[in-house]
């Protein structure tokens, strides 16, 4: 499968507010479904105009509770509500979509959503991206298709069984006639919207690119270095924090003063504020490990300001922690004869009478959860409010 486009960046708030005028002027053209995904994962469909007022107007991009987005120019949008960690999320959640809508990728652009209740669980882990929303997403697919066939169906005076869409058109099974998805959302919209009960999804067998290998979207970005991180994002005013963290886990700072103890810091131009961070409590899981944090105006700034620090460090109970010692714990825990708390078969007979036996210890030690890219979060504080990357 080859994709000979690239993910085209939408801004977010710039298409918030198009559909808002959009939904203002029911006149516009447009075709936009949403899902609402409950703690069940049950899917609930429904439908929301949308539309392209101008060729100027940037009408592709994500609203809260939608998924798919089909323009009058044929442009497909497809919302993808999971987070992206190096699993390749954004290529198998927006292609299983357009293979049950049959529309063809060359003509799709891909909005990353923002945090919402309205996706449902949006936690990247588990797996759980496709298991846990395949078919909801499949429906919601499905519902834009029916909605397209339908009204292509209409418009030829013909059954919408007799119809099928793919490869970015609705085709008469029976005659040569087809109308691209571009040219049926403007319809689509009188079309009414099939209850979940009513939606049909494909065959299997007419899914082009489910279970097939298929490239990374994202991928030539992650080579060209212009994929965008947390860390690429810029603010007017924005401070750049970086943190002295204890060396130890569970370690607290034991004495420090920010006039006294950080003056070093204050004095490396660019350097605003030095912040102490609150002590963590075990169990040390998702929470501050606290430490000293150093904001400045420029990433080099603060990483000096940090050198610069003179912190005093109250290591804690794990100071004396030894790994190499804690690796024989385990190894003769694992050589010491256990509880047998279930018994099938012979054992002892069976590797009597093997021809070859292979005995192994295998150890791994203390590894990181983590992202080789540094993890980063941006947060603005105006107003009262505060909002996230």
């Amino acid at each position: 499968m080859n994709f000979e486009h690239e993910p085209i960046l939408i801004s977010r708030r710039s298409f918030l507010e198009a559909s808002i005028l959009a939904g203002a002027q029911l006149s516009a053209a447009g075709l936009l479904l949403g899902l609402h995904s409950h703690s069940s994962q049950a899917a609930l469909l429904q439908a929301k105009t949308g539309m392209a007022k101008s060729e100027d107007t940037d009408t592709s991009g994500v609203s809260p509770n939608v998924f798919v987005h089909i323009a009058p120019d044929g442009m497909v949008t497809i919302i993808c509500h999971r987070s992206e960690m190096g699993q390749g999320i954004r290529s198998s959640i927006p292609v299983l979509i357009a293979d049950e809508l049959g529309a063809d990728m060359k003509h799709v652009k891909i909005v990353q959503a923002d945090g919402d209740s309205v996706y449902g669980d949006q936690n990247t882990d588990g797996s759980n991206s496709i298991r846990g929303f395949y078919e909801d997403l499949r429906r919601v697919a499905a519902t834009a298709r029916m909605m397209l066939v339908e009204a292509a169906a209409r418009q030829w005076k013909v059954s919408p069984d007799s119809c099928v869409a793919e490869e970015h058109f609705v085709r008469n099974k029976s005659g040569e006639q087809k109308l691209g998805f571009g040219e049926l959302a403007n319809l689509a919209r009188k079309s009414p919207v099939p209850k979940v009960s009513e939606v049909k999804l494909r065959p299997n067998s007419e899914l082009r690119y489910v279970g097939k290998q298929l490239p990374l979207i994202d991928g030539p970005a992650y080579v060209t270095g212009t994929a965008l991180f947390g860390a690429d994002i810029r603010l007017p005013g924005m401070l750049i924090a970086i943190i002295a963290r204890p060396p130890v886990v569970g370690g607290t700072v034991a004495h420090f003063n920010p006039l006294s103890d950080g003056k070093a810091a204050l004095t490396i131009r660019g350097v605003k504020h030095v912040i102490q961070i609150p002590a963590p409590k075990a169990p040390y899981g998702f929470q501050f490990w606290g430490g000293i944090a150093v904001l400045a105006e420029n990433t080099w700034s603060a990483k000096k300001g940090r050198d610069a620090l003179q912190i005093k460090w109250n290591h804690g109970k794990n100071e004396t922690y030894d790994s190499g010692k804690f690796r024989e714990e385990l190894l003769r825990a694992v050589r010491t004869p256990g509880k047998i708390v279930r018994n099938l078969g012979d054992v002892d007979a069976t590797i009597k009478l093997s021809q070859r036996t292979l005995d192994g210890e295998y150890y791994v030690p203390h590894l990181p959860h983590v992202s080789m890219e540094p993890p980063v979060a941006l947060a603005r504080f105006e107003k009262g409010h505060c909002e996230i990357w």
